[in-house]
């Protein structure tokens, strides 16, 4: 499997020196064939030659850069042993975890995270991409995030041959490559336990503020997890957010809702960093020994045997 990698590692590689800068990769593929394995064997190949590269993770549901519920950008800044080693540069909510709950904002913050990466000058941009693809409506998803970013390259990672419905409607260059037989398959329990601990290891130096009703886009439920906007931005996926906060407590009489969040309340310079909306999502929070617990208020949670068939990552 090692030279049949390299082989692969190659062939992207010499599609990147044939094609104009930037080089933007998307990697396609369903959950657990080794796609940010991957994104982080090329991020480093790439790396390693002197260019400037970005990682875009648009995996909402299994988020390696910036929280769950998010799509996150960053630049490499040296060799990786794990993706979530990649600093943080742009950071877009979509309320979710579940992709098929909230597709326009996830092609929104996917393309506005392209943009921003090219913006910053990087010349190979890696998309790492959720692992929903069966059904209609994951392959409509799957068609307008390829096409609101247009990737010079799609990798597509099978096992057999699942993409097919999809990569036969591409109009891109598509390089298909057999997923590694070691590629470990995690449970749905697994999955949830990664996103808690990642949503601990994000409020973990959470402060509570207090904010007006007014400035969110609906009323929001206690334990809600909710992005935060400066003043001035838009609801639309494509915004990019200051970060997360957790409804804690609304207090109704008086127009207000404590919130907890790391967003600090001054910029870098002193300035007061204003929040103009907070949108709320679709994942609750409650804290459980010291821990953030997922809490689903559009619908209950699945229960611990449940296999994992879903949308949800």
């Amino acid at each position: 499997m090692g030279r049949e990698r390299q082989a692969h590692e190659e062939a992207i590689h010499d599609a990147f020196t044939s094609n104009q800068k930037p080089f933007i990769l998307f990697l396609l593929g369903t959950v657990d064939v080794g796609k940010t394995s991957t994104v982080t064997a090329l991020a480093n190949r790439f790396h390693a030659q002197q260019l400037r590269v970005a990682v875009v993770d648009a995996d909402v549901g299994q988020s390696d850069i910036g929280p769950p519920c998010c799509i996150g950008m960053g630049l490499v800044e040296q060799q990786l042993h794990r993706l979530s080693e990649v600093p943080l540069r742009g950071l877009y909510f979509v309320g979710d975890t579940s992709p098929g709950s909230c597709t326009r904002a996830c092609v929104q913050g996917t393309g506005a995270a392209v943009r921003k990466a090219t913006a910053l000058g990087a010349a190979v941009v890696i998309v790492d991409s959720t692992g929903w693809v069966e059904g209609e409506a994951a392959t409509a998803f799957k068609l307008q995030e390829i096409a609101a970013i247009q990737p010079t390259l799609v990798l597509a990672i099978e096992r057999g041959d699942e993409l097919a419905h999809i990569v036969s409607q591409l109009t891109c260059p598509v390089l298909r490559i057999r997923s590694s037989e070691h590629v470990r398959t995690r449970t749905r329990e697994e999955r949830r336990a990664l996103r808690e601990r990642a949503y601990t290891a994000y409020f973990k130096t959470a402060r509570t503020r207090v904010f007006e009703l007014r400035v969110f886009a609906w009323p929001p439920a206690e334990g809600s997890i909710a992005g935060l906007y400066r003043t001035g931005a838009t609801s639309s996926g494509s915004a990019e957010v200051c970060g997360l906060g957790i409804v804690k407590t609304m207090v109704l009489d008086r127009g207000t809702a404590v919130v907890a969040t790391p967003v600090p309340v001054a910029n870098p310079d002193g300035a007061p960093m204003a929040i103009g909306m907070i949108l709320p999502g679709a994942v609750r929070l409650v804290p459980v020994q010291g821990r953030w617990k997922e809490l689903r208020h559009d619908r209950l949670l699945p229960s611990e045997s449940e296999p994992a068939k879903d949308t949800e990552e």
